[in-house]
């Protein structure tokens, strides 16, 4: 599920403060870039199949590519910091800061560990931008970019310094070489979609196009496609009263049983299960 940020006029970066509930949400995914830092509280992080634990001070990085949902420990919910900002601020000088957001997300550790000396120096700037943000005084905009660049800077050579530069280029060429086939397939996922669609519009052979899946986002075709038709079925399980069948078929899925074992394996129960949960939640 695609989460819209809207940033206010001239200024394409936004904090947000925001505590998540104590149940795994639906996965979702940005246009804007993130970075967040837990403030108090514990609870977990999730990228893909990746779990982190989660403690006052650490530091987390998201690219827009990257599906994610934070959950509080229901004992003790965390609170975040986020900040979120238009890759576009980076003028033609800054672009490499734009390089930790650019990464395999199998071989990538999306958090900072609380009591590194990096992510100490994070949080005090996380700090510094929310008061800027939130005071508004004279010259904010120019003071909260250049605390976004300070949090950048030290975020290439945190990752830089584990990460080869040859490494991180090859991750950027191949990243900017597969956007097109991401756009296409968020916006098309309900449609039926083959690889072979894909290739022809990346200009690649079929499997030059499945290992620039693999090896640029840590997951193949099929896999990512199937995870965006099983978020959208999520959604629609939580907003609407639609009859489990007719999600699955809006969702891109030709057949009930695909679906219900798709779900299942990502999600850990059947599609009705899930909705009766979350209903029990918001009760």
């Amino acid at each position: 599920m695609e989460i819209f940020y809207e940033f206010e006029k001239d200024m394409p970066f936004l904090i947000e403060d925001w505590t998540p509930i104590s149940m795994v949400e639906t996965f979702h995914w940005h246009t804007p870039l993130e970075i967040g830092y837990c403030v108090s509280g514990q609870g977990w992080f999730y990228f893909g199949d990746k779990k982190y634990r989660v403690q006052p001070g650490d530091v987390f990085v998201v690219n827009n590519m990257e599906r994610h949902i934070a959950q509080s420990d229901p004992e003790d919910p965390s609170r975040y910091l986020f900040i979120f900002f238009d890759p576009s601020i980076m003028d033609q000088m800054d672009k490499e800061l734009l390089l930790p957001f650019i990464y395999n997300p199998a071989q990538f550790s999306n958090q900072i560990p609380a009591g590194t000396r990096i992510a100490d120096e994070l949080g005090a700037l996380f700090l510094q931008f929310q008061q800027e943000y939130n005071e508004r005084s004279v010259g904010c905009k120019s003071m909260m970019r250049g605390i976004l660049l300070q949090i950048c800077s030290l975020l290439l050579r945190h990752y830089g310094n584990n990460t080869p530069r040859k490494e991180m280029n090859r991750v950027f060429n191949s990243y900017n070489k597969l956007q097109p086939a991401l756009s296409l397939m968020k916006e098309q996922f309900r449609e039926p979609l083959e690889l072979e669609h894909i290739a022809d519009l990346l200009r690649l052979s079929p499997s030059r196009a499945r290992h620039l899946f693999k090896e640029t986002i840590g997951e193949g075709f099929k896999e990512y496609l199937t995870h965006l038709r099983i978020n959208e079925a999520k959604r629609l399980l939580i907003t609407s009263d639609l009859p489990v069948l007719d999600i699955c078929l809006q969702c891109g899925f030709q057949s009930q049983t695909p679906f219900y074992r798709s779900f299942r394996h990502i999600v850990g129960v059947s599609p009705q299960q899930y909705r009766d949960q979350v209903t029990e939640m918001s009760v």
